[in-house]
């Protein structure tokens, strides 16, 4: 079959466009030719429909007027523009090559693209594509899209968001039972996975010059936080953690962690940040954040990308996954949670706080984690939890860090795990069942 992976953008670092190139790999390895289809493709050989690229000015017009407020537009001034940015939108597709199958990802689900959907759907149907839509959030979980400002837009979320008459994929339990309640639509759940079968990504000469990049030393302790910049990423909470942890690291001093680094009374704590920053606000107040409470965080977007590119001094983010000790995943929101798997893949230890899908679908399994809890609240633009479970939590990661026997433990268990149920063997067996019913 020839079969399309379609997304607002591809070959970045967010958790769509990483899912896209398993799907990818996975779907060729079964003998399909595969396109990669988005709006911003970076530096990817894909085919590209500019104008359903987020950055988008017309549509950011659009969104505006179809959830915050119309302002000085009318209802007609809505409805004109977007039919008009509808059919420049199909227009584009027409010239996409001839596919069997397209997944369509987010794009029928989040009503951040009325025309988009309206045209992927139209588009389908004129050229007899089969579509299923793949979805990671849905509309009606986000306050943004909850009140449409006309009985238009509120059509456009009932009809396209999604299809009816289409298949759909979700990424988890939860969003299975949404979707079947909110909607009435079945579907299936295929979770994110990570290629188990790949080398161990470990420490080289060159991801070792980060250590001097940034000026730290061998026996600094490196804590990753691997994800976007986002609020709904509660990096705070990282940061409560460790500020903990850098109050009783001295008890430890001319022990050795886990992986054989000794650490001495020089010895400081780094949170790098390698992900994309894509909240400046929220970003500010963490680095302030970071400063008050003694935690020295590094932000390395500027020196990551999806590959590593030696001649520029880029590196990818497995990379810092190398060279990391442990891993700090608190995010409170989720669709599944790419990084959870590469943090498993890497052999680090985790601390997590335990948001919606890790608590029903991941946990139950039997993963080995320094949890949060799974309850949190918001003051202002930070997430908060009881300091109790904070400071438990900063023990708990001592004494993983510096028992060999405990860190292994975790590390194994968690490995052998995700390989058993989020290998790309198991994708395989999931999207012959897809192509098949289709």
């Amino acid at each position: 079959m020839k079969i399309g992976l379609m997304h607002f953008r591809v070959g970045e670092t967010d958790g769509v466009s990483l899912e896209m190139f398993k799907w990818k790999a996975v779907l060729e390895k079964m003998g399909h030719e595969v396109f990669l289809i988005g709006g911003e493709t970076g530096n990817l050989k894909a085919l590209k429909v500019p104008s359903i690229s987020y950055r988008n000015k017309i549509n950011i017009e659009i969104k505006n007027h179809a959830y915050i407020s119309l302002d000085d537009w009318g209802v007609e001034d809505l409805i004109r523009k977007n039919e008009a940015y509808y059919s420049t939108i199909l227009r584009e597709l027409l010239k996409l090559p001839e596919m069997d199958v397209i997944f369509v990802n987010n794009i029928f689900s989040l009503g951040h693209n009325l025309s988009a959907a309206k045209a992927v759907y139209e588009f389908a149907k004129i050229k007899k594509i089969k579509l299923i839509g793949h979805h990671h959030d849905f509309y009606w979980e986000r306050d943004f899209y909850s009140n449409p400002t006309t009985d238009y837009v509120a059509y456009y979320l009932e009809n396209f968001f999604p299809p009816k008459d289409i298949n759909h994929v979700v990424i988890n339990s939860i969003a299975r039972d949404s979707l079947q309640n909110y909607k009435g639509i079945n579907s299936t759940i295929v979770p994110n996975v990570f290629d188990f079968s790949n080398d161990l990504w470990k420490r080289d000469s060159y991801n070792s010059k980060i250590i001097d990049k940034f000026n730290l030393k061998e026996n600094d302790l490196i804590f990753l936080q691997a994800t976007r910049i986002v609020q709904r990423k509660a990096i705070e909470l990282a940061i409560d953690t460790l500020s903990k942890v850098v109050e009783e690291i001295h008890l430890y001093n001319r022990n050795v962690i886990y992986n054989g680094k000794k650490i001495d009374e020089n010895s400081k704590i780094y949170l790098v940040l390698p992900g994309l920053n894509e909240e400046e606000a929220y970003t500010e107040k963490l680095v302030k954040y970071a400063n008050k409470k003694n935690v020295d965080m590094i932000l390395a977007e500027e020196m990551c990308e999806d590959e590593r590119n030696e001649s520029e001094g880029i590196f990818s983010l497995w990379d810092f996954y190398a060279i990391s000790d442990f891993v700090t995943y608190p995010s409170v929101k989720e669709g599944f949670g790419n990084q959870f798997l590469e943090a498993v893949f890497a052999k680090k230890p985790i601390l997590v706080f335990n948001y919606p899908v890790y608590d029903v679908d991941i946990e139950p399994l039997g993963f080995k984690t320094i949890s949060l809890g799974n309850k949190t609240e918001k003051k202002e633009d930070f997430y908060m939890i009881p300091d109790d479970i904070i400071t438990s939590a900063s023990k708990e990661i001592l004494e993983v860090l510096f028992n060999r026997e405990k860190a292994y433990d975790y590390i194994e268990t968690n490995f052998k795990l995700a390989k058993k149920h989020f290998s790309y063997n198991s994708l395989e067996e999931k999207l012959r069942e897809i192509l098949k019913s289709i």
